[in-house]
């Protein structure tokens, strides 16, 4: 069995001024994680179900990296830093809000924005990679330090989806609810795979 937890942490500083010349993809590749959001990942790392992960891996965004330093110190293991976990590319917002573009996209997988990405996009490029691991580490436990909109697309290949009164995406798996549309501070998912074959799919936190 190879078992991935995927990880997320909402915790990050929001009174950050950047400069204007930063793209807007800059400015959340550079946000660092709140003083709530650097505890918090100090005790994930003595989290008991992940005192058995043999490889980490991470986004090359400042505040996945920032919540996998105290794991990776502990375990003493590299953290690999890959693109392709990284969050969906917004593009080109104009006069719009994030909020709003991600409700269009939670109901409309193909739809994006110049510049870009549609769910589907981060979907795929997330399933290739999480296929890609767990052939190369077969019967390991490896750690994904990711993002909200990454895991729920990526979980969105198994489960079956739903919205809640507002209008945000719901995943459920075997009847249980996985994603209900809400993501508060650290967040565990875990798979777990038989060869290539996912058999369970749990929110652990």
């Amino acid at each position: 069995m190879t078992t991935i937890y995927l990880i997320n942490n909402s915790l990050t500083m929001n009174n950050l001024a950047f400069p204007d010349k930063d793209s807007l993809e800059q400015k959340r590749e550079k946000r660092i994680l709140s003083i709530e959001g650097e505890e918090a990942s100090r005790k994930l790392a003595n989290y008991k179900d992940l005192q058995t992960v043999q490889e980490i891996y991470s986004s090359s965004y400042v505040m996945s990296i920032a919540t996998a330093k105290y794991l990776a110190q502990k375990l003493e293991l590299d953290i690999n830093i890959q693109a392709e976990l990284g969050e969906r590319v917004i593009g080109n917002l104009g006069d719009k809000k994030i909020r709003m573009i991600t409700e269009i996209q939670e109901n409309d997988f193909d739809y994006k924005l110049s510049g870009g990405e549609s769910l589907n996009e981060v979907k795929r490029r997330m399933f290739r990679f999480v296929d890609m691991l767990v052939k190369k580490h077969a019967d390991k436990t490896i750690a994904l330090f990711t993002h909200n909109v990454a895991i729920t697309c990526l979980l969105s290949s198994w489960c079956t989806k739903g919205f809640n009164l507002d209008n945000r995406l719901i995943l459920n798996y075997q009847d249980e609810a996985i994603i209900d549309g809400a993501w508060d501070g650290i967040n565990i998912i875990e798979l777990v795979f038989d060869q290539n074959k996912l058999v369970s799919i749990k929110r652990k936190k």
